[in-house]
This record gives C-alpha cells, sequence and structure tokens, in this order.
C-alpha cells in the first residue's frame, strides 16, 4: 500500500512540474488577451435635393462635404453602437454589425431621414464571377408604395408596394441593358428607364427626390 501510495505521490509531482513548466511559456509581459477590434464598412450618400451635407461619427467629422447626389467613399469605422450626426441637422445613434459594408442614404425626412442599407459581409466575395448583383431602393418620401418592373435579358420581373426606404432583394444579372419601370397608383413614372448598369458588379439603383421630379441613378458598391 505504502508502495502505491510512493508512486501516485511522484506521479503527481512531475505532473506539477509539467504545469510550472508549460506556464513559463506564457507571455508575462502581455498577460491579458487583447480585445479583437470589430470594424464595419461604410459610405455615405446624399440623397436630399440642394443641400449639401457634412458628416459626424462619434463627435468626429468623417465626410466634410458632400453634394446632393454624390457619394462618398467607403469609410473604416468600429462596429457596434455609434452615434451619427448630419450637419443638415439630424442625429441618430445606430448600431453597425462587425465585419458588415453599408451603404447610408441621407434623404432628408427629419426622424425618416436615414437609410442604413447593408450590402454584404466584408470577408464574403462581392458577386458571382462575370455577373452582376442589383438590387432597387425606393427612396422617394412622398412616393408612396410602388410597382417596380426591372427588365433585363427580354423578361420582367415585377415587385409590388415597395415602400419609402425599401426594396427588391439582390437580383443575379447576366445579360445587359438593365431596365425599370416605376408606378405609382395608376401613374407610371419611369418608364423603361436604361439604368446604364453594363457589366459585373454589385449595385443599388434608386429612385429619390419628391413624386412630381422623381430622380433616379445607380451606385456601384462593389
Amino acid at each position: 500500500m505504502k508502495c502505491k501510495f510512493t508512486i501516485c505521490f511522484f506521479g503527481f509531482v512531475i505532473f506539477l512540474a509539467y504545469l510550472v513548466t508549460w506556464s513559463g511559456c506564457i507571455n508575462i509581459d502581455n498577460p491579458v488577451v487583447q480585445p479583437v477590434d470589430y470594424r464595419s464598412l461604410a459610405k455615405f450618400v446624399n440623397l436630399k435635393s440642394g443641400a449639401t451635407i457634412k458628416v459626424n461619427v462619434d463627435g468626429v467629422d468623417k465626410v466634410s462635404s458632400l453634394s446632393s447626389g454624390e457619394a462618398s467613399s467607403y469609410l473604416d469605422l468600429p462596429a457596434g453602437s455609434r452615434v451619427f450626426v448630419f450637419a443638415a441637422g439630424d442625429t441618430l445613434r445606430r448600431s453597425l454589425d462587425s465585419e458588415k459594408k453599408y451603404t447610408v442614404f441621407y434623404v432628408g425626412k427629419g426622424l425618416d431621414s436615414v437609410l442604413f442599407a447593408a450590402e454584404r459581409n466584408t470577408f464574403d466575395e462581392p458577386y458571382p464571377s462575370g455577373k452582376a448583383l442589383v438590387r432597387f431602393l425606393n427612396l422617394s418620401p412622398n412616393l408612396g408604395a410602388a410597382k417596380v418592373i426591372i427588365n433585363f435579358a427580354g423578361k420582367d420581373s415585377t415587385f409590388s408596394n415597395v415602400g419609402f426606404k425599401a426594396g427588391t432583394p439582390y437580383l443575379e444579372i447576366s445579360s445587359f441593358p438593365v431596365k425599370y419601370t416605376v408606378i405609382s397608383g395608376t401613374d407610371t413614372l419611369i418608364k423603361a428607364w436604361d439604368s446604364g448598369i453594363s457589366s459585373a458588379g454589385r449595385y443599388s439603383v434608386v429612385v429619390y427626390g419628391l413624386r412630381t421630379d422623381l430622380q433616379k441613378k445607380f451606385f456601384k458598391e462593389d
């Protein structure tokens, strides 16, 4: 019995020595695991007619001047809850998902003035080889729910009741051109408009401005 106890005791001592030896491999100068700095990418688009805006994020000016209809480059921002201030007077707090790309559309309609349109994860492939991914967004504050007909490859894809700050899913397109018809009620406001998209990539096609002076444009994401 004493022999067994001696063997167990020495085994325990050897095990402790093993732990102490391996603990010496820890970096004692920096023993705390550093937090991961999660990031997001966002660009800003000004769709407020006749206005130039600035964009401030968490008290830091990020975009100094953005004319109506123009887009900034993509900015590297910390993920999580951020405070966005637009020089036109709108302030809001929004949480950005980690490793996500956004286009932030400023429309200029009080509390409903901004759409954070998520695009994709930053680690995903942006689009299939040789093809375009295209979505439509209704950013006209008084257009109402619209019927959108998208024509490509000789066929129509129809989406009904596309409301303000809403849109279609990305459509995979390999044949150009891509044409849009927008109908509100009984009025055809845009008829067979050629969006100008003619090559592979990822795009958002938007209508904006007031119903009586509806504007249209596409923005390339990738």
